[in-house]
């Protein structure tokens, strides 16, 4: 609430508000890996139980895009929090994003899906709320990828067959290759062409980097297990272990869609490479975000 009321300021940010703002960021810091503990704990969603880890996920991240917020649009408190490291902050949650995607399995050629999947579910608002979050910091530019790449590699190593500089998008687009083929709802996967075009802002509109970044996406594979994702396999899930033909299908069609600027299309696009469309059984119709306003007593 108070993070939002300063981000919604058009006026000149006083000193009070400056201060609120760091007040929250310093409380934000020391709970957050209690915060980030439990969202990543590994046991299996529940179906007998009320799970609070979707709710928390959903204010985590509803919070984490309001401070995203400020720092887009109130240069002078985006200055006095890079001496708080705000950018290393907020790269925590975005890498913690990712790894709530790599913690679902896709199963395999021969076997479905496991009805019930390690970690909290995301079938419900807490993913419009990491969606919405992804899409916003990305708009920060390209440090904060960096701090989520940084973040997530404190956790894990990946293959050396990629560009390390680009780590950090790279395992965020593989990561949202891996949301279209089934790690996310379907209602959810509506949201990624947004996340794709965010990236391609974020690596400054130019179509052959984005490309270049898709590539490796589709490359990029696990040196140590995470989540759901075993040694020796891809991020971006088994769709995506074809030919090389089909990934320079999907690369070229992915380029005609920055440079025509149609980014509806690219929803067609990325469902056809990641193993068609995917049955809504056992999924919730597409969610609101949780209303959070309470009546006094």
């Amino acid at each position: 609430e108070c993070l939002d009321r300063i981000a919604e300021k058009k006026d000149q940010i006083t000193d009070k508000s400056m201060n609120e703002c760091r007040r929250c960021l310093s409380v934000l810091k020391d709970v957050a890996p209690n915060i980030m503990a439990l969202l990543l704990h590994q046991s299996s969603e529940a179906n007998s139980h009320v799970d609070p880890r979707p709710t928390i996920a959903e204010a985590w991240f509803v919070t984490m895009t309001s401070l995203v917020s400020i720092c887009r649009n109130h240069e002078q408190i985006a200055a006095a929090l890079v001496g708080d490291d705000v950018g290393s902050f907020l790269g925590d949650s975005l890498s913690a994003a990712w790894a709530l995607i790599f913690l679902k399995d896709l199963g395999t050629k021969k076997a479905p899906p496991p009805a019930i999947q390690r970690g909290m579910s995301l079938d419900g608002p807490q993913t419009l709320a990491i969606n919405n979050f992804m899409s916003e910091s990305m708009l920060l530019g390209p440090s904060i990828l960096v701090a989520g790449g940084r973040s997530i590699l404190s956790h894990i190593q990946v293959n050396d067959t990629v560009d390390q500089s680009n780590i950090g998008v790279t395992i965020l687009a593989a990561s949202l290759l891996r949301a279209v083929s089934g790690a996310l709802p379907p209602w959810a996967v509506e949201d990624i062409p947004t996340l794709f075009r965010s990236m391609f802002e974020t690596v400054g509109r130019d179509s052959e980097k984005f490309v270049q970044i898709l590539s490796d996406s589709t490359k990029i594979k696990a040196s140590s297990p995470l989540g759901a994702v075993n040694a020796g396999e891809l991020f971006a899930g088994r769709y995506l272990d074809v030919s090389d033909r089909h990934i320079e299908s999907f690369l070229h069609q992915s380029k005609a869609v920055t440079t025509k600027g149609d980014w509806r299309k690219l929803k067609v696009i990325l469902k056809a490479t990641c193993g068609g469309k995917k049955k809504d059984a056992g999924f919730n119709l597409k969610p609101q975000f949780t209303s959070w306003e309470c009546e006094r007593l």
